[in-house]
C-alpha cells in the first residue's frame, strides 16, 4: 500500500498536533483543498487528527473558520476509513472544546453513526466521558422533531444510549434521560439487555457512602420502572 500522501503531509500531520495553526496557514491559502485531505495512513484529515489530541483547539477553531469561509462545510465531517468522523472522535477522546465548535457549525451532525452504527453520543457514554455525554444530551434535545427511525431514544440506539450510560456509572445523567423519554427503559441494547436489567446485575453501582437524597430517587427510579413495565405488559 501507498503511504506517500502521508509523507507528503508531515507538515501538517506535525501541526495538527502540536495546536500549530501559523505553520501551515500559508500553506492552506496557497492549496484550500489540503485543510480536508486525508494525511495519515488511516484516512484522518487535518481536522480529525487535531480533535483527537484534546488539546490543538486553536488549530481546530482556526481549521474549521477557514473551511466554512471557503464554502465547504460539508467536508467538516468527512470519515476516516475506520468510519469515525470528527465529532465521533471528540465524543471517544472527551473532547468537549471542539464538540462545541463542531456542532455550531452543524448540529444535525449529532444523529450520524459512524461505521459501527454508535452516534457521537453513545460513543461518549461507552467511553466515559460525562461532559461531552451531557453536552451532545442537551444539544440533541434542542434539535427539535426527529424523522421517523431516526430517534437516539428508541429502538437499539436508545438501548445502549442508556444501558451504556449506567455501566458508566452516570446514574443521574440515566435518571435525566428517563425522565425525559421514559419508552427508553423497555428498549433493549446490541445485547439484548434493557435499563432495569442492567441496574439489577450492577449492586457496585449503589456504595453504602451514597447521600440519603441519591438513594431516595434511585429507589423511586426503580420502582416507577417496575411500574411502567407491568403497565406496559397490560397495555399490549
Amino acid at each position: 500500500m501507498n503511504y506517500n500522501h502521508v509523507i507528503n503531509h508531515l507538515p501538517i500531520h506535525k501541526a495538527a498536533l502540536s495546536d500549530d495553526w501559523e505553520s501551515v496557514s500559508q500553506i492552506f491559502d496557497k492549496d484550500p483543498e489540503l485543510m480536508t485531505t486525508p494525511i495519515s495512513y488511516l484516512g484522518e484529515t487535518p481536522l480529525m487528527m487535531a480533535v483527537g489530541t484534546n488539546k490543538s483547539h486553536n488549530f481546530v477553531k482556526q481549521l474549521v473558520d477557514r473551511i466554512v469561509a471557503v464554502n465547504a462545510v460539508d467536508k467538516l465531517f468527512l470519515a476516516s476509513s475506520r468510519g469515525d468522523n470528527p465529532l465521533h472522535r471528540a465524543a471517544i477522546v472527551g473532547n468537549i472544546v471542539d464538540a462545541r465548535v463542531l456542532v455550531e457549525r452543524s448540529p444535525d451532525m449529532i444523529r450520524i453513526p459512524n461505521s459501527d452504527d454508535y452516534t457521537p453520543v453513545i460513543l461518549a457514554a461507552w467511553h466515559r466521558n460525562k461532559g461531552i455525554l451531557q453536552f451532545l444530551l442537551k444539544e440533541t434535545a434542542d434539535l427539535g422533531h426527529e424523522e421517523e427511525g431516526s430517534s437516539l431514544y428508541s429502538g437499539v440506539a436508545g438501548g445502549d444510549l442508556i444501558t451504556l450510560t449506567i455501566h458508566a456509572g452516570f446514574l443521574d445523567v440515566a435518571l435525566q434521560i428517563i425522565a425525559k423519554h421514559p419508552d427508553i427503559v423497555i428498549e433493549e441494547d446490541a445485547n439484548s439487555v434493557t435499563a432495569l436489567e442492567v441496574l439489577g446485575s450492577k449492586p457496585e453501582l449503589f456504595p453504602s457512602g451514597s447521600t440519603l437524597g441519591f438513594w431516595s430517587r434511585l429507589i423511586y427510579l426503580c420502582k416507577s420502572l417496575y411500574f411502567y413495565l407491568d403497565y406496559r405488559r397490560l397495555d399490549v
